[in-house]
């Protein structure tokens, strides 16, 4: 006579066959799903809605000196042959498909960072078009290698099918070159964005990363280019640096005195109102965070976090600190300085003396 299976083992044979039917079951999403799934939510754009809802004040948006003062030929430019407007292209029924239809003009521009135009949406967001970068640019350094080698984790689906589908629409492989480039960069962003957002959720501006296609007007006939986007939602503030002053010149060589001339700054709680000490330990703490975010990167992953007073803004009215547009690069890239042997210590020794100037230890 045969032998009873023992029912446990044929139970958990069972089990492990279901189990591993369905591979996605108690699996960890990628980053990208969970990213793009909270971005869904937080980047949500209701024209009825948005269109009653009042703009902004040009007053109450964060002010960058360096972003909005462009040159004059460059304001120019963007005068006489604006972007009239961004699409979203992803690759659907065996083609190239535009849609998140993002309209502007000339009114729109705000100014350019060291990697991106900022332009400003008919509704309260911003959308970050990619400058022209070589590969030689120091963000592309180890995380773009990382994203190279595994694209599909950084890239949706349909981007990886459209890189694939326009690479195959040309013939000239420095073409191609540039495609697969531009993708790449896409991913890299995605990828620094996640890093810090993982670690410090609540103080990251929500920010969406796509593959975009620019139109800018021309007297011939329209211009578009393919290009890395980004969209964040347009915030009541002032920069870091607005809230400073500069009373006393830090001492360097003679050079960098003339051309790169340092000031210890303060902050200034009366500048834009009388701020409550509470609210001040409150981003006195989240400061903090951002400083143990800074040491776990340099420490743990050789990464600097390369975060300055134009990439931090303090909300209004709730006064809550905010960083965006931030980069992370390695750290071999900095040379230590004689008061700095570690280079992360740049950033948190501004993010300290910002900490202190607070006087909450009186």
């Amino acid at each position: 006579m045969p032998e009873k299976e023992e029912p446990s083992r044929s139970f958990r044979e069972r089990i492990s066959s279901l189990w591993n039917s369905y591979p996605n079951w108690g699996k960890i999403p990628q980053f990208l799903d969970l990213l793009e799934k909270g971005l869904d939510k937080e980047l949500f754009h209701d024209p009825e809605k948005d269109e009653n809802r009042k703009p902004i004040p040009i007053e109450d948006l964060p002010v960058d000196e360096v972003l909005r003062q462009s040159g004059f030929l460059r304001n120019f430019y963007e005068w006489a042959f604006p972007v009239s407007h961004v699409f979203r292209i992803t690759h659907r029924y065996s083609r190239e498909y535009l849609d998140n239809f993002l309209p502007l003009s000339k009114e729109d521009y705000i100014g350019r960072g060291s990697y991106k135009f900022v332009y400003k949406l008919p509704w309260n967001q911003v959308v970050k078009i990619g400058k022209s970068k070589l590969p030689s640019d120091s963000l592309f350094g180890s995380l773009y290698k990382e994203v190279g080698r595994d694209m599909e984790k950084y890239l949706k689906k349909e981007e990886i099918a459209l890189k694939n589908y326009l690479q195959k629409q040309t013939i000239f492989e420095s073409k191609r070159d540039e495609i697969e480039f531009k993708f790449k960069r896409l991913g890299l962003e995605r990828l620094h964005y996640w890093k810090l957002k993982s670690l410090i959720p609540d103080l990251v501006i929500p920010t969406r990363f796509f593959m975009g296609l620019k139109v800018r007007k021309t007297p011939l006939s329209p211009s578009v280019t393919l290009t890395p986007c980004d969209q964040q939602p347009l915030l009541p503030g002032k920069h870091l640096k607005e809230f400073t002053t500069r009373n006393e010149k830090v001492d360097q060589n003679a050079i960098l005195n003339k051309f790169f001339p340092k000031w210890k700054l303060n902050f200034d709680t009366h500048r834009f109102g009388i701020i409550s000490r509470s609210k001040l330990k409150k981003i006195a703490v989240d400061f903090n965070r951002v400083i143990e975010v800074t040491k776990f990167l340099a420490e743990e992953e050789k990464l600097i976090f390369d975060v300055h007073s134009e990439n931090i803004i303090i909300t209004l009215p709730d006064f809550e600190l905010k960083i965006f547009d931030f980069h992370l690069f390695d750290d071999y890239l900095y040379e230590p300085s004689m008061e700095n042997p570690n280079p992360e210590m740049d950033h948190i020794n501004l993010i300290e003396e910002f900490i202190r100037s607070f006087e909450l230890d009186k």
